[in-house]
């Protein structure tokens, strides 16, 4: 099984309001599509089977680990 990035369509419709700053802008809607990418990026994680996460050099154990991680940790 691929790990692969899915489209996050929700953060990319996400529309800012003009109340908010210009800085703020630019990093809010960057930041949730990140965090979005790598909860799923670890709900595929998984899904992987054993023979499929040795071939990317990890055991399920060490899978299950990063998985679980909380999001603000990359």
């Amino acid at each position: 099984m691929h790990v692969s990035r899915i489209p996050m369509p929700v953060a990319a419709s996400l529309a800012l309001t003009g109340t908010t700053p210009p800085a703020a802008r630019s990093i809010w809607p960057a930041w949730l599509s990140k965090v979005l990418t790598q909860a799923a990026e670890r709900r595929q994680l998984l899904m992987m089977e054993e023979r499929d996460l040795r071939d990317i050099g990890l055991t399920p154990s060490e899978a299950r680990i990063l998985a679980q991680k909380p999001l603000w940790r990359p």
